[in-house]
């Protein structure tokens, strides 16, 4: 299987935003099928977001325990329309990855863009 497409998200972030709040899930989203075996080495990752939070990923081996990859990444609100991002994982040497986005206030504009690309960024 290769695996190359947009996934755009929707939505407003539950009233009470506090704690993480798991963005995307591979184990789940893609019904326990291996990164490497969909194809993905890597997520871009964009959102229009009117509040600051902090993004983070993780991986996992099993789909259940997970452990932070990459650090915390804080995430300053948008300005009217634009995105803040993207954020560009590599992520060809793990199983399975898991991002999260930890608020502590309500987000009132929340549009996440993630795309899961089959390939490395062309060198510059």
């Amino acid at each position: 299987m290769n695996l190359s497409t947009d996934v755009k998200m929707s939505t407003t972030l539950p009233t009470v935003a506090l704690g993480e709040i798991t963005l995307f899930d591979t184990f789940v989203g893609l019904a326990g099928t291996i990164l490497a075996a969909a194809g993905v080495e890597r997520i871009v990752f964009g959102v229009n977001n009117d509040q600051a939070g902090t993004l983070k990923v993780y991986e996992s081996k099993d789909g259940t325990t997970y452990r932070q990859i990459f650090g915390n990444i804080a995430v300053a609100a948008a300005s009217a329309g634009d995105l803040s991002g993207p954020y560009d994982w590599l992520v060809e040497p793990y199983r399975y990855v898991k991002i999260t986005f930890t608020t502590t206030v309500n987000q009132g504009t929340w549009e996440a863009y993630m795309r899961l690309e089959p390939r490395r960024m062309a060198a510059v």
